[in-house]
């Protein structure tokens, strides 16, 4: 049933995905987009008519599944807040330097203003006095005096300009108080948020193993990982046929095929999972990917240049992202935590598209990650080295 549910949704969709031929212009990459996009709807569509198809079991995977996507989207706004509460930090103690180097330069106007004014008083007093008693020069004194007052005024512009400007940074301190205020609480809301999040998905996990272990068996395990693995077959397919057109070499001078052997892993860690290893006990399927242990939220990054051709949650992977890299390769990213990009966008090598999750239903978090070329899965460990540093990291 899964399988003809997805082939009779994906033959329709085929027809309508294909665009045309030759280089693409903005417009038609806008359309590749809203394809992409629409192919993307139309697998929801079938996603929850599958779910709704398996009953209680069903139900409980699309409960899961909205509780990983929300999850993912918290992680998302909640590392934005917290990057934008850093920078505040870091502005604000910028401008606690700034207002302390005016206050200083403004005291010290202060001061050496009343000094002159001083000076001046003192001085204009004892001339105009001698003045009138020993008749001096008046061009000289009143030479003096101009002098002084230009001065004076010079100095009491620099002093407005020192108070206008301590105003403004008052006023910009003021205004970055009530931001990192208002920061904070979104932060405090955030993390509130994530964590009933994780409960709920804890809760639903272990409902979802309970069902799972009534129904365990090697007919029902097999059946899973074909259905799994049918659908990714059948997105792939028509992934493929939609980007056929995609120019080779678009991001770069050098052509995939060219780099086997010489690429990085896309996150750093052990091999918990190799290529062509057996899968679940009595099941007979193997991995056509690698599952590679890493911490969660640890950066994933892309291997090399291409465009976004699948961002999504699926039965099987968590949520998945699926980057086309032209001439029929692809790359997969599974069980992520969250995803940092959509379909359409390019990335170029060792750009963050995703975090090391464990959504999907797996016990540990870790990235499962393929290399396809035209549909066929390839072994990551003959094109990427371990050797090699992820690129992008630090």
């Amino acid at each position: 049933m899964t399988s003809r549910l997805w082939g009779l949704a994906l033959s329709l969709l085929i027809p309508l995905l294909l665009l045309p031929t030759g280089l693409m212009a903005g417009p038609e990459r806008e359309e590749a987009v809203r394809r992409l996009e629409q192919v993307q709807q139309q697998i929801r569509t079938v996603r929850e008519r599958l779910e709704a198809a398996r009953g209680e079991q069903g139900r409980l995977e699309r409960q899961l599944r909205e509780t990983e996507q929300a999850m993912a989207q918290t992680a998302r706004e909640l590392a934005e807040t917290e990057a934008a509460l850093t920078a505040t930090a870091a502005r604000l103690r910028t401008l606690e330097r700034q207002q302390r180097d005016e206050t200083t330069r403004l005291e010290a106007h202060r001061n050496a203003l009343a000094e002159q004014m001083r000076a001046a008083h003192r001085m204009g007093q004892q001339d105009r006095l001698k003045l009138l008693l020993n008749q001096e020069d008046p061009a000289r004194i009143s030479r003096l005096l101009i002098y002084h007052d230009y001065y004076q005024q010079a100095r009491q512009a620099r002093i407005e300009a020192t108070v206008q400007a301590l105003a403004d940074l008052t006023q910009t301190r003021r205004q970055l108080d009530l931001t990192r205020l208002h920061q904070t609480e979104q932060r405090r809301i955030l993390l509130a948020q994530q964590q009933r999040l994780e409960q709920q998905r804890t809760t639903r996990t272990g409902v979802l193993d309970k069902l799972r272990q009534e129904i365990a068996g090697a007919d029902t395990s097999l059946a899973r990982l074909r259905a799994d693995e049918d659908t990714l077959e059948a997105l792939l397919k028509t992934l493929d046929e939609i980007l056929s057109d995609i120019p080779d070499h678009a991001l770069t001078d050098h052509a995939f095929a060219d780099r086997q052997g010489q690429l990085p892993f896309p996150v750093r860690g052990p091999l918990l999972h190799r290529f062509g290893s057996p899968r679940d006990s009595g099941t007979g399927r193997r991995w056509q990917g690698v599952v590679i242990g890493a911490r969660e939220g640890e950066p994933v990054r892309a291997i090399y240049p291409g465009r976004i051709a699948f961002a999504d949650w699926m039965r099987g992977f968590g949520l998945l992202l699926i980057i086309d890299h032209g001439d029929g390769y692809m790359t997969l990213y599974g069980h992520n935590q969250t995803l940092y990009t959509s379909p359409g966008a390019w990335v170029q090598a060792g750009d963050l598209i995703a975090r090391v999750g464990d959504t999907g239903g797996i016990d540990r978090t870790g990235l499962y990650f393929e290399i396809r070329h035209e549909g066929t899965p390839l072994n990551p460990g003959q094109w990427c080295d371990s050797k090699l540093p992820v690129v992008g990291s630090r």
